[in-house]
């Protein structure tokens, strides 16, 4: 990565240059020195072309200066040089290019006292000037590093919270769809029910409205619920019990009553635990909204089998209909999230025709051993 051009520091770099081709104008009337100092001061005005023709221009700089000997010259070509390049070895080569460019003139050219005083500090100062840009270089490397792993690992959460978010939306959206399919789907089977058989009496339209009030009654209140969860308000709004297996066998007792030809094949003697009733009481109940919105006219059948130490067969299935139609809505994510349920289980689940002419959702999950 390119460093940042500053122009405050391009302008202090002019006025050091400037200042130090000024001093020597005005120490020496020697005419050599002054083209010396004119030449200095022209290097200095040339280290503006620096940031995009670093490689060949600073080099080169370099070994003009040993004509000049400005020290501006030398510690900003040095630093710059260091600060851009990522090879060590060119670096030790134009370090060592300075020190020698900046120090060799004065120590051939003078006779005064001190002048290998001077040397040593001008060699001092070239290595000090390369070990700043070398710092330089890698607190800005390791910067860089450091901003993009901080953008990546922003990234990261963003992602994984729009994960979550995407994975609780679909959970609130199954749950809303457990919730209310099952007893809308009881209410549109009693109303079109009722709309059709003209001919029931008080007793039987007074059962059927009955029943449709209850299940109306029981989707409001879990809808209910299920928002007060969402908008955080669960003591205004207290969840209802989870479905025990009683349930999953009052699911098939509450079509019956809504006058779908279903029949009951329970072969479970022992108790069952409640996380497993509750995965077979959806698989249950989303078979037998399928079966309401789609085939309530054909028998159909739930069959239960297991037991402990084995699996749980859950089966729910009904003859195929021929040329029904409903104009009840499917939300298509039904067998899904059963699916999904399953799965997290441990059990696996198929929906699909049979051979013998039925279409048959069957499930099976493994069922712990009991612990005495």
């Amino acid at each position: 990565m390119m460093p940042a051009r500053r122009w405050w520091i391009e302008a202090l770099m002019l006025v050091c240059g400037a200042a130090e081709g000024v001093f020597g104008l005005l120490l020496t009337s020697e005419p050599w020195r002054w083209v010396g100092a004119a030449l200095g001061m022209a290097l200095v005005a040339t280290l503006l072309l620096r940031h995009r023709r670093w490689r060949w221009l600073l080099p080169l700089l370099l070994a003009l200066n040993a004509l000049a000997t400005s020290f501006t010259v030398m510690v900003v070509a040095v630093y710059g040089f260091a600060t851009r390049s990522s090879s060590r070895v060119l670096i030790a080569l134009v370090t060592l290019l300075g020190a020698v460019a900046t120090a060799l003139p004065p120590l051939v050219l003078s006779r005064e006292p001190g002048t290998v005083v001077f040397v040593i500090l001008l060699v001092l100062m070239t290595l000090t000037s390369a070990v700043l840009g070398m710092y330089t270089s890698a607190r800005r490397e390791l910067l860089d590093q450091l901003r993009a792993r901080a953008e990546q690992a922003e990234h990261g959460r963003a992602v994984a919270e729009e994960q979550a978010r995407r994975a609780e939306r679909t959970r609130i959206a199954r749950e809303m769809h457990d919730i209310v399919a099952h007893k809308i789907s009881l209410i549109a089977l009693q109303a079109g029910a009722l709309e059709v058989n003209q001919n029931l009496d008080q007793a039987q339209v007074a059962a059927a409205a009955g029943l449709m009030r209850r299940s109306a009654a029981d989707a409001l209140t879990e809808l209910r619920q299920v928002l007060g969860v969402l908008r955080g308000t669960e003591e205004s709004a207290p969840l209802a019990p989870q479905p025990t297996w009683e349930d999953v066998r009052r699911l098939v007792t509450t079509s019956q009553e809504a006058g779908i030809r279903v029949e009951l094949y329970d072969f479970i003697d022992a108790p069952v635990p409640d996380p497993l009733a509750r995965t077979a009481y959806r698989v249950v109940q989303e078979g037998l909204t399928n079966i309401h919105k789609h085939a309530r006219h054909t028998k159909a059948r739930v069959a239960l089998i297991g037991e402990p130490g084995d699996e749980l067969i859950v089966e729910v299935s009904n003859l195929l209909p021929r040329g029904f139609t409903t104009d009840l809505p499917g939300a298509r994510m039904g067998l899904s999230g059963i699916e999904t349920r399953v799965s997290h289980a441990g059990g696996t689940i198929t929906a699909g025709p049979t051979s013998d002419g039925r279409f048959e959702v069957k499930a099976v999950i493994p069922w712990p051993a009991q612990t005495p």
